[in-house]
C-alpha cells in the first residue's frame, strides 16, 4: 500500500482531485486529497496568502515521506517543491506550473494599476471553484513557482500534458521536464484542458499514475 496525496490548482477545492484519489483508493492505497488554504470558502480568503502557507499545508497533510504526490497546476509545482526537500518518492505533475518571470512582472504591473482581481471563466468540466481570483494570490503563485529549485528534484517525475490546455502553456511542462534531475516519464493528452482530473482522459491518467508507481 503506497501513501499519496493529491494536491488541487489555484482556485479549486480537494474535490477537484476526487475521481483521481477515489481512484487510487479503490486500487488499495492511503490517499488524502485536501482543501488548500484559503479555498473552498471565499476568494477574499486567498488575500494575504503566500506560497509558504499552500506548501506548508501540503508538506504537512501526511507524514513524510509521502510515496506519491498527484499534483495539478499549482498542485504540481508544490508537489515538486516538494520533491526538492526529500520529503517525496514520486511525483505525477499533471499541467505543471514552470518558472515565469514574465508573468511575475505583468501581474505586477496590473496591480501596480489597480487591479486586485482576475476573472475565471466558468469550468467545462463541472469544477467546483471560484469564478474569480485576487490578482495577489496569483503573485504569490508565480513568485513561489520561479522560487523553486527544479535541479534538485531527484526523484522519479511523470509529466502529463493537455495540448489543449487554455489555462498553462503546455510549454511548462517542456521547463519542468527538461529542468528536473530525477528520471523523467511524459504522457501527452489529447483531448483534455487544463483540469485534467474531471476530464474525459483521466482514466488514462489514473492507469499511468498506478504504472508509474509500480515502476
Amino acid at each position: 500500500m503506497a501513501r499519496i496525496l493529491c494536491l488541487h490548482g489555484m482556485g479549486g477545492t480537494g474535490a477537484t482531485m476526487a475521481p483521481i484519489a477515489d481512484a487510487l483508493r479503490s486500487a488499495g492505497h492511503a490517499v488524502d486529497a485536501p482543501t488548500l488554504p484559503g479555498h473552498g470558502t471565499t476568494p477574499e480568503d486567498l488575500v494575504g496568502l503566500v506560497w509558504a502557507d499552500w506548501l506548508h499545508a501540503a508538506l504537512t497533510a501526511m507524514a513524510a515521506p509521502v510515496d506519491l504526490v498527484v499534483g495539478q497546476s499549482m498542485g504540481a509545482a508544490l508537489a515538486l517543491d516538494m520533491a526538492t526537500r526529500g520529503t517525496v518518492r514520486g511525483v505525477v505533475a499533471i499541467n505543471p506550473l514552470g518558472p515565469d518571470p514574465d508573468a511575475i512582472d505583468g501581474l505586477e504591473w496590473r496591480i501596480e494599476r489597480g487591479t486586485e482581481w482576475v476573472e475565471v471563466p466558468p469550468s467545462t468540466v463541472g469544477e467546483v471553484a471560484y469564478d474569480r481570483i485576487p490578482a495577489v494570490a496569483l503573485l504569490a503563485m508565480a513568485t513561489g513557482v520561479l522560487a523553486i529549485d527544479l535541479a534538485a528534484v531527484t526523484c522519479p517525475v511523470l509529466v502529463v500534458t493537455s495540448i489543449n490546455d487554455d489555462v498553462v502553456d503546455p510549454d511548462h511542462s517542456v521547463v519542468v521536464a527538461g529542468s528536473v534531475s530525477g528520471p523523467v516519464e511524459r504522457l501527452r493528452l489529447e483531448h483534455s484542458g487544463h483540469v485534467v482530473s474531471l476530464d474525459v482522459e483521466r482514466d488514462r491518467v489514473i492507469a499511468a499514475a498506478l504504472t508509474f508507481l509500480g515502476s
